[in-house]
């Protein structure tokens, strides 16, 4: 029965709010007196209290009213595009920000725009976003710009293309915790696992507290099949990060491969109270159940990450092996079915060799 871990890679950062900096808009809209300009000022400026307040809709409407006086406000199109945007609001946003970069073209508008693209999952946006940001003037922005263009690549599956933006990172920001960490995952990737322990030690020894690194590193450690290297260092993560539901749910499943089955109840079980919608752990302390002999057991968690998640093929795969452990074989039949039509390929030669 296949065990699945999630492992995050990249954390997105807020949006930046830019506040008031000496600028000269070009004017190309309209002619704006000094008694307008300064009443937009003293607007948006109200309208930056409230966004740093996080009262993201009336800090929206003020950015409203100081665009109404002065068409051409590119620091008040931006800053009301990253309201939209914690609002979620994400193709208002980007038309915002798009009039900002018209405006007056910043490397943070183009980082800020990359952002919510890369939300959006517009990959091919975001990463001529955060290309026009590394190869901009702004050298502040230059790493976290080159990182997340090296996320891109990653969920493009692109990987070595991604490795050289974490270099570029790196290179830019050499204490850049995070990047070492991607990087690291990227060569796992690769299968390059001694390289991306390398990394995760590094981004460790930048920031000690960095409980991602622990879980990747453990990760690393259970491919390698060091399991005792393993649970020190989910361990770790887990001192760190007391509600970090998927190292609890990782320990647990090198505790069941070890074979004690107490130990990674336990661990399934604390990342289920963390997080009761978590589909794994109920797969994986299904599994265990299953190893114990308790299979009407195993098929009740089998059901709550099913209702939680209808398509997730494996647990409709262990579902049907329980039920077949019952003698169910209609129930197990029709749970490979579905299964292999989820895309689990093995549940074909279960269905194959068990049912008519």
């Amino acid at each position: 029965m296949k065990h699945l871990t999630l492992v995050f890679l990249c954390i997105i950062l807020s949006v930046y709010v830019q506040g008031q900096e000496n600028s000269t808009p070009i004017d190309t809209i309209k002619t704006v007196s000094a008694a307008d300009d300064q009443k937009a000022e003293k607007t948006y400026n109200e309208g930056i209290v409230f966004f740093q307040q996080n009262k993201h809709q009336e800090a929206i409407s003020r950015f409203d009213e100081a665009i109404s006086i002065k068409p051409n406000f590119a620091k008040a199109y931006f800053n009301r595009a990253s309201a939209k945007a914690e609002l979620k609001k994400y193709a208002e946003a980007i038309s915002d920000y798009n009039m900002a970069i018209l405006l007056e073209p910043t490397g943070k508008a183009y980082f800020s725009r990359g952002l919510i693209r890369y939300e959006m999952k517009d990959l091919d946006g975001s990463l001529t976003d955060f290309n026009s940001c590394i190869q901009g003037s702004e050298m502040d922005l230059k790493p976290q710009a080159a990182y997340y263009a090296g996320c891109v690549y990653f969920d493009k599956q692109n990987y070595e293309e991604a490795i050289k933006m974490y270099n570029k990172a790196i290179e830019l920001k050499p204490d850049y915790a995070f990047a070492y960490n991607d990087r690291g995952s990227t060569k796992r990737q690769l299968e390059k696992y001694q390289e991306a322990l390398q990394d995760y030690r590094k981004a460790i020894q930048i920031d000690p507290q960095m409980s991602i690194a622990f879980n990747n590193m453990a990760t690393v450690k259970k491919k390698l099949g060091d399991l005792e290297g393993a649970i020190t260092d989910y361990t770790s993560a887990i001192s760190l990060k007391k509600d970090y539901y998927i190292a609890y749910n990782n320990r647990g499943s090198v505790y069941m491969l070890k074979g004690d089955y107490e130990k990674a109840i336990a661990d399934f079980s604390k990342a289920i109270e963390l997080k009761s919608d978590y589909v794994f752990a109920y797969n994986n302390r299904g599994n265990v159940k299953y190893k114990q002999k308790k299979y009407e057991d195993a098929i009740k968690d089998y059901d709550k990450a099913i209702n939680i998640d209808p398509n997730y093929g494996y647990a409709f795969l262990n579902r049907g092996i329980s039920k077949e452990m019952l003698r169910d074989e209609e129930g197990a039949c029709n749970d490979w079915k579905k299964a292999y039509s989820l895309g689990i390929e093995i549940a074909q030669s279960y269905f194959k060799g068990q049912c008519n």
